[in-house]
């Protein structure tokens, strides 16, 4: 056994990105004998036989006591990247991944051509984020944040040595998580280049084609002869290229794949009107990975469109639950609050979608519609009057701000407010109905309010068209233009 070879295989394979590693004695005692390869000029005698006593004491599982072994070497031979290396091998395996992360740190500071200690690194960091942690599940910026680092370990890593698999291969796995699945797709292209043999990838590989819509291409991957008789790999044959899987025995990183395929299965039939169908696929995606904050989303649509608007508002909160920040979200939410008439419900998501992205114009528009039916009506014109500082072309807005201003019987701005929507939407039939009802009853400007309703009749107002038909609009009718 090697230890660059399969100390870390664990994290190398299809094993859960993040679950706790276990290295081998005899994978830990070959590595440190390849450590100890150091012309021994280099290494002071007291310096070598603490290693030594290390790696003796770590045979007989002894890991605390060959830790303190360690510190003495260092002590002895502050620059001994050898000592801090196996000192945080053996870190990580108790567990101490922000202990290991500092002595790796450490080996690439006196040796920054030492690309395994950027991997290493990079895998301790991962580690640091595993769900036995509780950090994954409960602050999710930082297991991004955690992710990204690792990556740039992994990168450095090869861009010191290029040629190793399993540089790319949990760079690939780290971006899936990440869900940059492209890239990661690039990564695992590479793997096969330099390791023929590990048919696993062409499993991932072959999801992540469906992910990104290739389904032909997927499923030759996942037919590939290597893993023909792999179980993951019929199950999702049997998903993607006819039948249906159970999901128990998939790892995290392919549950969360798998996840985001049936999502974008679920968006497709959402945008087709099939409905049902649609939430059928996302509520799969969700159980497969519970934190798919899209799926969510676009199961709350697919909801809201059959008629659910109470199990819409179920999802977003859902959504929001898994991220707290995601104005979208609140906006959304709001909106189908609003179609339940429960519109101080929908002020308050709205306002929060306003904390989160103050430049968010639709945001001002829609609590402005929620605030005018409360009777608000100052308060509309004011979130209007924001919405058009941030987007000023919006002909609608300008509309419902003039509704606004007839409200509180301010003709003259509401007239103002037309005329802009007009100019910028001059085929707006109700703008000229709303300008003509604003210069009749405000101004007692019959003559301009006829000549609007005419507009708008020509338009195709029906209203206007039965209106200038008829007894009422005799007067108009009548009025040369």
């Amino acid at each position: 056994m090697k230890l660059r070879s399969t100390a870390i295989a664990a994290a190398l394979s299809l094993i859960p990105i993040g679950q706790p590693l276990v290295i081998g004695t005899s994978a830990v005692l070959t590595t440190t004998a390849v450590l100890l390869s150091i012309p021994e000029k280099a290494q002071a005698d007291a310096e070598r036989k603490y290693i030594q006593n290390a790696v003796n004491k770590y045979g007989r599982n002894k890991l605390e006591e060959a830790i303190l072994d360690l510190d003495q070497a260092i002590k002895i031979n502050p620059k001994s990247y050898t000592a801090y290396t196996l000192r945080g091998l053996i870190k990580r395996e108790l567990k101490d991944f922000e202990g290991a992360i500092l002595d790796f740190t450490s080996a690439v500071r006196i040796n920054p051509k030492d690309d395994d200690s950027y991997y290493f690194r990079g895998e301790a960091k991962l580690n640091s984020i595993d769900r036995s942690n509780k950090i994954a599940d409960n602050d999710q910026s930082r297991v991004t944040i955690v992710r990204r680092d690792a990556i740039s370990d992994f990168d450095k890593a090869i861009s010191i040595n290029s040629k190793e698999a399993k540089y790319y291969r949990q760079r690939g796995f780290t971006k899936m998580l990440l869900e940059d699945y492209k890239s990661a797709l690039k990564d695992f292209n590479q793997v096969l280049k330099l390791d023929k043999n590990d048919y696993a990838i062409y499993r991932v590989k072959g999801l992540i084609k469906i992910t990104l819509g290739n389904i032909k291409e997927g499923c030759k991957d996942l037919n590939n002869p290597g893993i023909y008789r792999d179980s993951l790999a019929i199950k999702m044959r049997q998903e993607h290229c006819g039948g249906n899987i159970s999901s128990s025995k998939l790892e995290d990183s392919e549950k969360i794949i798998l996840s985001n395929s049936l999502w974008l299965k679920g968006v497709k039939n959402e945008k087709s009107g099939n409905y049902r169908e649609a939430i059928d696929d996302l509520t799969r995606a969700i159980e497969l990975n519970p934190r798919n904050k899209l799926a969510y989303n676009s199961r709350a649509i697919a909801k809201s469109n059959s008629g659910d608007i109470k199990g819409a508002i179920e999802d977003y909160t859902k959504g929001i639950e898994i991220d707290p920040d995601d104005p979208l979200m609140y906006r959304n939410r709001g909106t189908r609050k609003a179609e339940l008439k429960d519109h101080k419900g929908a002020i308050s998501d709205y306002n929060k979608a306003i904390d989160i992205t103050p430049d968010d114009y639709f945001a001002y528009y829609l609590r402005a519609r929620s605030k005018g039916a409360l009777g608000d009506y100052s308060g509309e014109i004011s979130d209007h009057t924001k919405s058009l500082e941030l987007k000023e072309d919006s002909f609608q807005v300008y509309f419902e701000r003039a509704y606004a201003k007839v409200e509180i019987k301010d003709f003259e701005g509401a007239i103002s407010d037309l005329s802009k929507a007009i100019a910028i939407n001059p085929n707006f039939s109700e703008a000229y109905n709303l300008r003509g009802y604003s210069k009749g009853e405000g101004l007692n400007d019959r003559k301009g309010a006829c000549t609007d309703f005419k507009k708008s009749a020509s338009l195709g107002s029906e209203y206007r068209i039965k209106w200038l038909q008829g007894e009422e609009g005799a007067w108009c009718r009548n009025m040369p233009d």
